[in-house]
C-alpha cells in the first residue's frame, strides 16, 4: 500500500464521500445514530463502501465524524465511543481502499483526544478534522491533535484567519458554483495542498438529462479548478457510485494534459 504522505502533491486520489442515510438507502428514524451502525450492520457499511471503491475512489473516510462523547450522549451511546470508533476504522479498511482517513469533529480538548485515542488504535493513515470554526479554536484542536499524532491531518480554513499546522486544507462550501477567486485566494494563503468538495447535489424529482447536465457541469467546474487555480476537487460530496468515474474520469483526463495533482497545486 503506497504512503499517503509520498502521494501528496504528486498522485491523483479521489475520496469517496461522507456517509450520509440517503447513501445508504436507509430511512433515519428519529433517535438513530448513524455512527452507530458501525456495531449494528457493519455490513451495510462496508457494502456502500465497497460500490465506491469499484466507481474509482481510492480513499476512505471512516463513519466515525460524530463519534464522540458529546455527540453520542445524545443518544445514550457514550459507553459504545471506542467500540463505535474503533470499528469505524476496522470497516475502513476491509473495504480495501489503498488509504483510510479517520473523521472526527471539533470538539473540546478532553472530547477531541478522547475519540482520537479510539480512532488512533487501529492506525488509520490521516485524521481528518470537520467543521468551520474560527481561528483561535481551529488551530487549538490542530494543536492537541498534533500532540498526539504526526499523521498527515486536513482541516478546514478558519473563518476569521489562518489556519496553521494543517497538512491539507479542505476548502468548505465548494459547490459546483464555487468561486474560482475563492481557490486563488486560498492558494495564496496557504502553501499545503487543498482538498475540494465538488457538490453536484441529489434534488428530488430531477430527470436524468438535468442531473447529467449537472454532472458535466461539474466536470467542466473541475477543469477550471485544476487549469486556473491549480487545484483539483476531491471528495465528491452527494456524489453516487454511478455519477463518481465521471468526476474520476475527467480528472484523469485533466492530469493527461498537465501536471496538476488532485491533492495538491501543479509543480
Amino acid at each position: 500500500m503506497p504512503d499517503l504522505n509520498l502521494r501528496l502533491n504528486r498522485d491523483m486520489l479521489v475520496v469517496a464521500p461522507l456517509l450520509t442515510w440517503q447513501q445508504l438507502d436507509e430511512d433515519m428514524e428519529e433517535g438513530e445514530c448513524l455512527e452507530y451502525l458501525n456495531i449494528l450492520d457493519d455490513e451495510l457499511i462496508l457494502e456502500t463502501y465497497r460500490r465506491y471503491k469499484l466507481a474509482g475512489a481510492q480513499c476512505v473516510c471512516t463513519n466515525t465524524l460524530r463519534a464522540n462523547r458529546t455527540a453520542l450522549q445524545a443518544f445514550g451511546l457514550e459507553e459504545a465511543l471506542v467500540d463505535i470508533n474503533q470499528m469505524g476504522v476496522k470497516i475502513a479498511k476491509e473495504a480495501g481502499f489503498e488509504h483510510v482517513i479517520a473523521t472526527m469533529s471539533l470538539a473540546s480538548e478532553e472530547v477531541l483526544l478522547e475519540q482520537l485515542a479510539a480512532l488512533l488504535a487501529e492506525d488509520p493513515e490521516a485524521i481528518w478534522l470537520a467543521g468551520e470554526a474560527e481561528a483561535e479554536e481551529l488551530n487549538a484542536a490542530i494543536e492537541h491533535i498534533k500532540s498526539q499524532t504526526d499523521l498527515p491531518l486536513i482541516a478546514a480554513a478558519a473563518v476569521d484567519g489562518v489556519t496553521e499546522g494543517a497538512d491539507i486544507i479542505y476548502a468548505m462550501g465548494a459547490s459546483l458554483n464555487v468561486s474560482l477567486n475563492e481557490l486563488r485566494n486560498l492558494t495564496q494563503h496557504y502553501k499545503v495542498p487543498l482538498m475540494v468538495c465538488p457538490n453536484p447535489g441529489t434534488p428530488e424529482g430531477a430527470t436524468k438529462i438535468q442531473r447529467n447536465i449537472a454532472l458535466n457541469n461539474l466536470a467542466d467546474a473541475m477543469a477550471d479548478f485544476a487549469l486556473e487555480a491549480q487545484t483539483l476537487g476531491a471528495q465528491f460530496v452527494g456524489t453516487t457510485p454511478g455519477s463518481l468515474p465521471v468526476f474520476t474520469g475527467t480528472a484523469a483526463a485533466i492530469l493527461t494534459g498537465m501536471d496538476v495533482t488532485h491533492w495538491g497545486r501543479g509543480k
